[in-house]
């Protein structure tokens, strides 16, 4: 398994993967270096000669379009911080990992993690709406931790336990008792 490709435009300038002309870009140029990256793979390391592309993605993987503004933003301070908090419904681990620019940045978590604050996926002025996913309420480098598959299920279990209690306590989800739906995410599974 090989995840070795960078898309930028001919250019080398940064794709605006919502723009469809740019994405499509991103896609014929991606598929274009998978064949590129498996030609020197088999022509200069050693036992590659015979291999040969199984797969790949099904579209080009995009780390970062849009973001809500939430009840509570996730800080880059939070991140680095390791900050803990009691309306965490994730804990994070992962570093800050940004692949854009010249000198992409790389800050690791040494034995420690941070928690994901439920306010991250309620919207700030919409009602009746919650984010699972890379679209949580985070700066920039924060959410260059914060998006990761491992975390957005997470998300995707507190929206699910959101909802449920929303419905349960006819409660808007600003309002829910974050404290139950952290005990509701532990009995099932989640380590808060």
């Amino acid at each position: 398994m090989v995840n070795a490709t960078r898309l930028t435009a001919r250019d080398g300038s940064l794709l605006n993967v919502i723009n469809p002309a740019d994405f499509t870009e991103a896609e014929i140029r991606g598929r274009a270096q998978v064949r590129e990256y498996a030609a020197f793979l088999a022509a200069h390391v050693p036992g590659l000669a015979e291999s040969f592309v199984v797969d790949t993605g099904v579209e080009a993987g995009i780390r970062q379009t849009r973001t809500i503004e939430g009840a509570v933003t996730l800080t880059n301070d939070d991140v680095t911080s390791c900050h803990k908090r009691a309306d965490g419904i994730c804990r994070s681990p992962w570093p800050i990992e940004l692949h854009v620019g010249d000198r992409p940045k790389l800050h690791w978590l040494v034995d420690d993690y941070y928690d994901v604050p439920f306010g991250a996926l309620v919207p700030a002025v919409a009602e009746n709406v919650l984010v699972a996913g890379r679209s949580l309420s985070a700066e920039h480098e924060a959410l260059a931790s914060a998006r990761v598959t491992a975390q957005c299920f997470e998300y995707g279990h507190a929206a699910g336990v959101a909802a449920d209690l929303s419905i349960e306590t006819a409660s808007r989800f600003r309002d829910l008792d974050v404290t139950e739906i952290r005990r509701r995410m532990v009995a099932g599974g989640s380590v808060l």
